[in-house]
């Protein structure tokens, strides 16, 4: 049976599917990095602005994972104002290791586009012991902004990719 995957706004999920959300899980390493679902989730859903997306990643109807996009002025201070920051990625522990985070941060990638087409780039920070993110964001052409960073946590990666003129559909 052929699996989809598609990505969808937090705000237009069903009442079953966001509790379906909140019972995802991530490694205690993935969660001081990005926080629980249900702490992404509670903060996606309570920002109103248009400056904040929320969305959740579907196989088949049912969630796996989530995603925040961010705009200025909503970004950390190193985000540039022509740019969308990605946020608090994640994919639930049973669907990690098939190849779906690839899948869902193309989607994501194309999210970012399509809401905010006057954004130029798409920028994100991952922790510099996250060999399989990094992977997956350079596999996509995302590039170092050079130096590695000492962030909240740990050291920590900041990417970026054009956005602006990329093929969506």
């Amino acid at each position: 049976m052929n699996k989809t995957l598609e990505i969808v706004s937090c705000s237009e999920m069903s009442r079953s599917q966001l509790e379906n959300v909140r019972t995802l899980v991530v490694s205690e390493n993935q969660v001081e990095f990005g926080g629980t679902f249900s702490e992404s989730l509670d903060g996606d859903l309570a920002d109103n602005s248009e400056t904040v997306q929320g969305y959740c990643f579907l196989r088949d109807g049912e969630p796996i994972g989530i995603v925040t996009l961010k705009r200025p002025p909503s970004t950390a201070d190193w985000v540039p104002a022509n740019a969308v920051s990605l946020h608090g990625f994640k994919i639930d522990m049973r669907w990690q290791g098939q190849g779906l985070g690839g899948k869902a941060f193309g989607l994501a990638v194309q999210a970012a586009a399509l809401r905010w087409p006057e954004a130029e780039q798409l920028v994100l920070a991952v922790d510099a012991d996250n060999t399989t993110a990094l992977a997956v964001y350079r596999s996509f052409g995302m590039t170092d902004s050079g130096p590695v960073y000492a962030g909240r946590i740990g050291q920590e990666h900041r990417l970026s990719m054009v956005l602006r003129g990329l093929d969506v559909v």
